[in-house]
């Protein structure tokens, strides 16, 4: 059966930016593999239009980028898109994947305990350094994608099928793979101090399931 996915894609500073444009790769993979595609980008990423699409085309699959704290993930301009105690039932009977700080730690409980089928996120802040050269394009910083394409990995696993738990098992396992890699005698120094910020995501990515 093919999952509908509903994406928010907010585009305001430099780490909303990158992950802007980072999820385009998710929806050329979703494409192939989802049934509709609804694209929040940005200033279609507020409230009221996430909670109209989602009511009205209950998407099995919810990838939510952006800022966000314990409580919360947010769109354009930080609005709020998803409070815990306040609209975390719209998320029930969906996998949902937040690429935001810190959610994972209160909303992601709230949000199952309200009957999401799963909430994958981070329960500390999600890191990531970047190419001040490359801020413009990027798509082409390296550095960005040393912490990007792991992270992405749970998209890429969910659409292929996988099960949540297996999708967030293998996003970890491609962060530790990164962090090996920089392991090296070869590696720079910008490359050897990304290796702590690496496990910290691996270690802080949470899947909360019923």
């Amino acid at each position: 059966m093919k999952h509908n996915l509903l994406i928010t894609r907010p585009n305001f500073d430099v780490t909303t930016r990158y992950l802007f444009v980072w999820a385009k790769k998710i929806i050329e993979l979703a494409e192939k593999k989802c049934g509709k595609i609804f694209d929040l980008k940005k200033q279609r990423a507020n409230r009221k239009e996430f909670e109209s699409v989602m009511r009205k085309h209950e998407p099995g699959l919810v990838f939510l980028n952006g800022h966000g704290d314990e409580r919360t993930v947010a769109g354009q301009d930080n609005e709020v898109l998803i409070r815990a105690g306040e609209n975390e039932e719209i998320l029930k009977a969906k996998i949902v994947y937040a690429l935001s700080c810190r959610s994972g730690k209160i909303l992601g409980p709230y949000s199952v305990k309200a009957g999401a089928d799963a909430y994958i996120g981070y329960d500390e802040d999600f890191y990531f350094l970047y190419d001040n050269d490359k801020q413009s394009r990027p798509e082409q910083d390296k550095t960005a994608e040393m912490f990007l394409e792991p992270a992405s990995q749970v998209m890429v696993f969910l659409l292929k099928n996988h099960s949540p738990q297996e999708a967030h098992i293998n996003s970890k396992k491609s962060f530790a793979c990164q962090a090996r890699k920089l392991l090296t005698s070869s590696a720079t120094s910008l490359e050897s101090s990304a290796v702590k910020y690496l496990i910290w995501n691996m270690q802080h990515q949470v899947c909360v399931e019923k």
